[in-house]
């Protein structure tokens, strides 16, 4: 028995046919890395300004909450200000408007936790006694480290100058630099200075 003769294109591909077909299937597969490796790039972009929309945020209203501290009496020192400061947290009374805690003269504590800046919400002063906090509030997360600088003139007889802690202090300080480390470093900026506004005399 004799195989039905045939031409010989038909058996198989020629090699340039196939040279034809591997070039076509690279052109492609760069098509579609390339699309795949926008998409991530993008993506990756978009979660970093998310992100730092947020931290900003976040800081921003970290420093109305430090700006509004008032010039409170303590009522453990005589002569002194209620106004606890350290490199990783402060305690101080802030003046609140009514809108996102309630009106008047708030006890407020900001801490880390862990990975955690929280603020906490005391409410008002009574006699100098602390008490559980009314609200604990998550300001930031993924929080490696912070800290807290304060400027100015503790006593009337005392020099301005940059303070690691405000304690048991006359005055209240000038001037507060917040600064954070996080676990992103992409999340990583300078230190945010805070003027106090409600210093003596102004």
């Amino acid at each position: 028995m004799r195989a039905p003769a045939g031409r010989e294109s038909e058996l198989g591909l020629t090699l340039i046919e196939l040279v034809v077909s591997l070039a076509l299937l690279t052109v492609l597969t760069g098509f579609i890395v390339g699309g795949l490796s926008t998409a991530i790039r993008a993506f990756d972009a978009d979660r970093r300004n998310g992100m730092e929309m947020e931290t900003n945020s976040a800081v921003e209203s970290l420093r109305r909450f430090i700006a509004l501290a008032m010039p409170t009496a303590n009522p453990s020192q005589a002569g002194g200000v209620l106004f606890e400061g350290g490199r990783e947290g402060m305690r101080f009374v802030a003046l609140s408007e009514g809108r996102a805690l309630p009106g008047g003269l708030q006890d407020i504590r900001v801490r880390r936790s862990g990975d955690e800046l929280i603020l906490d919400v005391f409410g008002a002063l009574k006699d100098g006694e602390r008490k559980s906090p009314l609200a604990s509030t998550v300001v930031l997360k993924g929080v490696r480290g912070v800290h807290f600088r304060y400027f100015g003139v503790s006593s009337p007889h005392g020099d301005p100058a940059w303070r690691n802690e405000w304690t048991k202090a006359e005055r209240l300080p000038s001037l507060v630099e917040v600064g954070f480390e996080f676990e992103e470093s992409g999340r990583n900026g300078p230190a945010a200075i805070v003027a106090l506004r409600n210093q003596p005399g102004s």
